[in-house]
């Protein structure tokens, strides 16, 4: 198949600023009509699955990154729409099997600009909370110097425990950038093969050990129903208590009503975290000022570098295009909605 594009129409409902014009404009050489919606800074204003399907009717594509939760709800009163296109690699805000019964393909963006991104900024964060960095900046800044001085001890590295929950690209750059810092690189990823093990060098270990012994857990695991909340209050406590989280994954594998109590009780020593359950984390426990000096938190930015926006806005246009001329991207997920997908070109 390949369809002419003229009269097709784009909503692109959570762009990033600025650098989605140079996509805008690739789609509309190409014929096609594009809406644009909120853009990616205006995150406490998602659109509700209502305005979605009253607006959404008649639009082809939609290109989201993960404010916006499309439900099957969503796809069942959509009849147009052929494709939704994923800035980036996680997918847990989409209803794929909803999608996939109503014939819409789903597709990602997993590009080296954004997961490599991703990975220096979780080493960024580890290093930042373990060398205590926002704390002695904050010192110098409010002319405290060495006062509590017991607060700016860094931890020695060398010889420390990472763990690694999720061994995907994101956890698998992780590990090949903390290898020359002399340390000990434990994984947990039942769906990795023992040759990736092999290959760079680390352990592969089961959960429990993970937890146990790890001296900074990085979280790279993607958001499932098996995955939600998977460290919560029991896991918590199995930890050291001279740990660190580092979270750059998604909020809700963390329970932060639980992360909260360890940093409070000290089960833990700190976490730096760039994502949460509900993002902007607006009444969250994690905002309480008694454990501001045991957090480093950020508004789930960390791999973000212009040359990501624009890599991951150029792969979600001509991931686009490719599927409204009616041909299968590389990335989709859902290769079950083929067949639907292709009949509703019939009456376009």
């Amino acid at each position: 198949m390949n369809f002419n594009l003229k009269n097709k129409r784009v909503w692109w409902i959570e762009p990033m600023p600025d650098v989605y014009l140079e996509g805008k404009e690739i789609l509309e050489k190409e014929g096609i009509n594009v809406e644009i919606g909120r853009l990616q800074t205006e995150a406490d204003k998602p659109y509700s699955e209502d305005e979605i399907i009253d607006k959404g009717k008649d639009f082809d594509a939609i290109l989201l990154i993960a404010r916006e939760k499309l439900t099957e709800r969503i796809f069942a009163n959509l009849p147009k729409l052929k494709i939704v296109v994923k800035a980036g690699v996680g997918v847990d805000n989409i209803d794929i099997e909803g999608a996939t019964k109503y014939g819409v393909i789903v597709a990602n963006t997993p590009v080296p600009e954004d997961y490599i991104g991703v990975a220096e900024g979780t080493v960024a964060r580890l290093l930042a909370i373990a060398k205590k960095i926002l704390i002695c900046d904050r010192n110098v800044k409010e002319n405290k110097w060495l006062s509590n001085y017991d607060k700016l001890r860094g931890v020695y590295i060398r010889g420390k425990t990472i763990g690694i929950l999720g061994f995907g690209r994101i956890g698998s750059y992780v590990a090949k950038l903390m290898k020359p810092w002399g340390v000990k690189i434990i994984v947990y990823d039942p769906y990795v093969s023992k040759e990736k093990e092999s290959l760079l060098d680390v352990n592969m270990v089961d959960f429990n050990t993970l937890i146990k012994e790890s001296d900074f857990l990085c979280i790279h695991a993607i958001l499932t129903p098996e995955t939600k909340h998977m460290i919560n209050e029991n896991v918590l406590k199995k930890m050291k208590n001279n740990a660190y989280i580092i979270n750059t994954a998604r909020g809700a594998i963390i329970d932060e009503k639980a992360l909260a109590k360890a940093l409070k009780e000290g089960w833990i020593a700190g976490a730096a975290l760039d994502v949460f359950e509900k993002e902007p984390p607006i009444n969250s426990p994690l905002l309480s000022p008694e454990i501001y000096d045991k957090l480093i938190l950020s508004p789930h930015v960390s791999g973000l570098t212009p040359e990501m926006e624009r890599a991951l806005t150029l792969a979600q246009v001509n991931c686009c295009i490719k599927a409204l001329k009616g041909q299968v991207p590389e990335t989709t997920l859902n290769p079950q909605a083929i067949r639907k997908w292709k009949e509703k070109f019939k009456n376009t």
